[in-house]
């Protein structure tokens, strides 16, 4: 490696290093101390060291640092530790990030642990019997190392791939599904970048591909927060009415609005407590993934407190009758698999957007007052 050409490689890492830091910033100031926020920034951390450790091993290769055996050794060792905590810390990630952190135990997680653990004991064991076994005197790299190197981290990125991709095809919300298949590619993604900078080109293409792969993941990950309610991971208020923005009537294809909200829901809270709830809430909100699924798709929100919207493209004779009842058989079914102490009732009204000068906004106020209408003919309004 040229000596110029080192200065450039470490310009690039370094920018990199300052993007990693201004995230883990952001990130340490706004997070609200999750154990999914901990470990993501764990693993902006680790890439920071990462790339700290990469200039200095890139210093022996371009001449900068003496290419003493000591400082081999120590590189490329911090190099193997730091990447398979990378690949670890964004495993455990993603594993906080789809809830199977909460039921491990701690048995589990040390089984986690295991094969960072064992392939670290086995590299320093290896260097202590034998060290010329992956260094050699003159300091070059044997072929054994990267099979060592590589073993425990592709462990975590296809298991973290594997997980994350069942679970975006079980999940029902397209958001969700986006997000997790985001958290199962991004590891892929640097390991492209890593076998690229190391096979066709000598330069920092894995810093530049781990940093171009986490703005991106981070800016899906904001926009997600800003448009997803947070409580039942359904879109939120402001993202509702950006979608009704840019709803235009057609005559082909009649569009639905559709009010909801649990009926006694005060009531809910009253007696059983604000957790609960919540807990309603959130059952309500996979009883309107179930029904999308079922009705052939639509979109759905949270409008806040206990409304809900649903919004029906549809030329189906009937559908929204058809859509009210299943949503109501899908609640009755988890009120009785939960074994809830009250009713999981819903009161809907809907109406047809029409063409101009009628909007959707007015489309939904039309079906908020049938929805009070229903609920005044059944008994449930609020006193």
């Amino acid at each position: 490696m040229a000596s110029n050409y080192f200065l450039i490689y470490a310009e690039g890492n370094i920018v990199c290093i300052i993007i990693f830091a201004l995230l883990l910033f952001h990130n340490q100031r706004y997070n609200t101390r999750q154990e999914k926020e901990l470990w993501f920034n764990r693993t902006v951390a680790a890439h920071i060291l990462y790339f700290l450790s990469d200039i200095g091993w890139a210093g022996i290769l371009g001449g900068k640092i003496p290419n003493l055996r000591p400082l081999v050794v120590f590189f490329n060792f911090s190099n193997y530790i730091l990447l398979s905590l990378i690949a670890f810390a964004w495993f455990m990630y993603m594993a906080a990030s789809e809830d199977m952190i909460l039921s491990m135990t701690r048995k589990q997680r040390i089984l986690w642990m295991l094969p960072m653990t064992i392939s670290t004991v086995a590299i320093v064991t290896a260097y202590m019997i034998a060290p010329n076994f992956w260094i050699s005197e003159q300091g070059e790299l044997n072929s054994w190392y990267y099979p060592m190197m590589l073993a425990a981290p592709l462990f975590y990125i296809l298991s973290s791939f594997v997980i994350s991709m069942r679970n975006a095809a079980r999940a029902e919300s397209r958001e969700i599904k986006k997000r997790y298949r985001l958290i199962g590619l991004y590891p892929l993604s640097v390991v492209f970048f890593g076998i690229v900078q190391t096979v066709l080109l000598d330069a920092p293409l894995f810093c530049f591909g781990c940093t171009i792969m986490m703005l991106h993941f981070y800016i899906q990950s904001m926009q997600a927060q800003i448009s997803v309610d947070s409580l039942t991971r359904l879109n939120n208020r402001g993202q509702i009415e950006r979608y009704l923005s840019q709803i235009k009537y057609r005559e082909n294809m009649p569009i639905y609005a559709a009010m909801m909200d649990v009926d006694h829901f005060k009531k809910i809270n009253d007696t059983f407590g604000h957790a609960e709830g919540d807990r309603a809430l959130v059952l309500i909100a996979e009883t309107l993934k179930q029904t999308v699924g079922k009705i052939g798709g639509a979109f759905i929100g949270r409008y806040g407190g206990d409304e809900f919207v649903l919004i029906v493209h549809s030329a189906e004779e009937g559908i929204m009758e058809r859509a009210a009842e299943v949503l109501q058989s899908i609640a009755t079914k988890k009120q009785e698999e939960n074994k809830l102490l009250y009713n999981l009732n819903l009161s809907v009204g809907y109406d047809r957007l029409g063409a101009a000068p009628d909007t959707m906004e007015n489309c939904l106020k039309r079906a908020d007052e049938k929805l009070y209408e229903n609920k005044r003919k059944k008994g449930t309004l609020r006193v």
